[in-house]
């Protein structure tokens, strides 16, 4: 059972790690598209001294809390399984196998 608990708290680690990056990912292609969108429909006045595809860009780059949470996230999973395998040691029988001085 104790290894079931490790197991699962290391793939949950996994899982925090992959979907951290998925959604930092998907935060930077979302400011592209927006980008690409408002270029195609003439919104934006292209100026040489004002780059609008790097500002923009700029506003994926608060996704970054994504991963960090998401390293959090992976740290506890795997602090948590250290303490389980640490604190959840089997421990030595003391005689519970017998019931009123008898042996079961």
């Amino acid at each position: 059972m104790k290894w079931i608990a490790i197991v699962t708290n290391l793939l949950a680690a996994i899982a925090f790690e992959f979907l951290g990056g998925m959604a930092v990912a998907a935060h930077r292609s979302h400011a592209y598209s927006m980008y690409r969108e408002l270029q195609d429909r003439h919104v934006l006045v292209e100026r040489v001294d004002y780059d609008a595809q790097k500002r923009v860009g700029s506003i994926a780059a608060g996704g970054a809390y994504y991963l960090w949470l998401s390293h959090f996230a992976a740290g506890a999973c795997i602090a948590n399984s250290l303490a389980i395998a640490v604190l959840c040691r089997k421990r030595p029988n003391h005689g519970s196998d017998k019931v009123a001085g008898k042996e079961v």
